[in-house]
């Protein structure tokens, strides 16, 4: 297979390509397809050892957190969405009135076209391979546009897909942010973008210029509330795992804990056991580059509990819990994505809305309680895009649930069925036999036709 992958790309050139390839019907086959996603499958285990070589050089990320996270997932994702696309996107019957008789119904579900990935940095393998894997089954032509900010993982996913897919069919085009820009400008037939809200807005508002379909898949600010009925240890425990998994860069990691003041101190307390047991200078993800550890710096206040030492040269942010901040704290301005977990507490029900409700609706809502009606009442009153109970991250992490968020952080479904989904559109079609009678002749003159209508359709 020939591929391209440079900021030299004659873009217009491979869009216009990828636009016949897509028109003269190849993608529609789900031999095809499957072809394609086989392909993948062996290129993706032929290269397991530089992937992970990749994210190391990126992030810094633990073997253990790579393999699971961005190789094992999409290896499970492709093997299921390669079973059962097919079945997934079957064209179905449905009924027809009774005065369209004679004829037949059906939902068919078609790719969309051409569609523009734009993945960001924290998982770079991942949340680049994921939308795609799903594009290529819906029948879609793709194309694709890693983050620069992992550059190696930028390299190895164009080396993947230059071994994968010719270049009509599938393409990487790498760069910077004015390779975004000028990719965003141009007239796709759906765009899928991972990222922050802020840029997201931007892609958003250039894809409505055009009328093109899209997701957003953002963040946002992820409450964990910890009510007074919860188990302490477990709690302390599930929230550690989920906030300093990839050194806190997740988009649906929990990004504060609010917890019932009576329990507050025993929890802090339980946190600070377990961290203090962890080499964390060699167990954690280290932060993306310069900048965004320039930035944490400054959002860690007086009072922080830290564990383990810094290395500026080595961008190693040591994991800190921060038990002395409210909301008016710098740190509680911004979505965090890096290992700093604030600890607030609330005083009641309202307080803790009140203090939910500072933020704008989060892509998950994390719920520590052993109080059924207490957690039924926050799923009602708090919206956001997922919500998981007792633990963290699962409900982002399961190839049989869709992710994407709401409001502020996004919208937009994907993962497995919801993914293949997401890459199609239902579209109705209704073939009318030329034999039989028309019930229903809706030209003038009507006669009394209106007297039929009155008495037949009540």
């Amino acid at each position: 297979m020939m591929n391209q992958a440079s900021e030299t790309v004659d873009l217009t050139s491979l869009i216009q390509q990828q636009r016949s390839y897509f028109a003269s019907g190849a993608t529609r086959d789900f031999s095809f397809r499957k072809a394609a996603l086989n392909r993948l499958e062996k290129v993706l285990i032929n290269h397991r050892d530089e992937l992970l070589e990749a994210l190391e050089l990126d992030l810094g990320k633990p073997d253990v957190e790579a393999y699971l996270a961005e190789y094992y997932f999409l290896l499970q994702e492709l093997r299921l969405i390669r079973k059962s696309s097919s079945r997934w996107l079957k064209t179905r019957g449905v009924k027809s009135p009774v005065y369209f008789l004679p004829c037949k119904s059906e939902l068919r579900r078609d790719p969309y076209g051409i569609v523009l990935i734009v993945a960001p940095w924290n998982y770079p393998m991942q949340l680049s391979l994921s939308p795609l894997i799903a594009a290529v089954a819906a029948g879609n032509t793709v194309v694709l546009k890693p983050s620069e900010m992992a550059p190696a993982c930028e390299r190895l996913l164009a080396k993947i897909i230059a071994k994968t897919f010719a270049p009509e069919h599938v393409a990487v085009v790498v760069g910077g942010g004015e390779v975004a820009n000028d990719l965003t400008d141009r007239v796709f037939d759906f765009v899928f973008f991972t990222g922050s809200t802020h840029i997201g807005k931007i892609v958003a508002a250039k894809a409505a210029k055009n009328l093109t379909p899209n997701i957003m898949e953002l963040g946002g600010k992820c409450p964990c509330v910890v009510d007074a009925s919860a188990k302490i240890d477990t709690a302390a425990q599930r929230i550690l795992n989920g906030k300093f998994f990839n050194g806190g860069q997740t988009c649906f990691a929990p990004d504060y804990v609010i917890v019932a003041p009576e329990i507050k101190d025993a929890l802090v307390d339980a946190m600070r056991e377990k961290l203090s047991k962890i080499p964390w200078n060699k167990e954690m993800a280290r932060i993306i580059n310069d900048r965004h550890y320039t930035r944490l710096e400054k959002l860690i206040p007086d009072g922080a509990i830290k564990f383990g030492d810094d290395d500026r040269v080595r961008l190693r942010l040591a994991p800190r819990i921060l038990p002395e901040v409210d909301l008016n704290s710098d740190v509680m301005q911004e979505e965090i994505f890096g290992p700093l977990l604030p600890i607030l507490s609330y005083t009641d029900y309202e307080d803790l809305l009140r203090h939910i409700g500072k933020h704008d609706s989060p892509l998950a809502l994390y719920i520590f309680s052993e109080d059924s009606v207490m957690r039924e009442r926050l799923m009602n009153d708090v919206r956001s895009g997922g919500v998981c109970i007792n633990d963290t991250m699962k409900q982002g992490s399961s190839l049989e649930m869709p992710f994407g968020g709401v409001g502020a952080s996004g919208y937009g479904r994907y993962r497995g069925k919801a993914g293949v989904r997401a890459f199609s559109y239902e579209r109705a079609v209704v073939t009318k036999p030329t034999w039989g009678p028309d019930w229903f002749e809706l030209m003038p003159p009507y006669g009394d036709k209106i007297n039929l209508l009155k008495r037949f359709l009540r």
